[in-house]
């Protein structure tokens, strides 16, 4: 469509440059939208340059530019997996379990040492009023 009497140019982006003045020139409405051959050959530049840098010369969104290289629709959003299977993660702590030491000795001379490793199952706070209240 614009591609007719292209002056030699040194570079492929120089070349698809010169398409997109071309076309920027005789438009009839600025809110146009791009054409899609020159999406498409905004594209192909890929491999031969960042999409930063086609972006930049070519003056196109960079986030448009790159979804149509990646092949994700214009204007829409990538859609989260969601999944109704139940996928079982093997889970160990990150940490080694830590160890818990209490010490109480009453009025009396009586001790009690307890001594846990990882996660208690007991009530301690129980634990420790019915020595508290023992001895009395």
């Amino acid at each position: 469509m614009f591609q007719g009497n292209i002056p030699a140019l040194t570079s492929p982006l120089e070349s698809v440059q010169y398409q997109f003045e071309r076309w920027r020139e005789t438009r009839k409405n600025p809110r146009e939208p791009i054409p899609e051959n020159l999406w498409v050959a905004a594209a192909r530049l890929q491999g031969q340059y960042s999409v930063s840098q086609i972006s930049k010369v070519l003056r196109l969104n960079h986030t448009d530019l790159k979804n149509r290289i990646y092949g994700q629709k214009p204007g829409s959003r990538k859609k989260k997996l969601l999944s109704s299977s139940f996928i079982e993660l093997d889970w160990k702590p990150c940490f080694p379990a830590s160890e818990c030491v209490i010490e109480m000795e009453n009025a009396y001379g009586s001790k009690m040492r307890m001594s846990f490793k990882g996660r208690a199952d007991l009530d301690l706070l129980e634990l420790g009023k019915a020595f508290w209240t023992k001895g009395k």
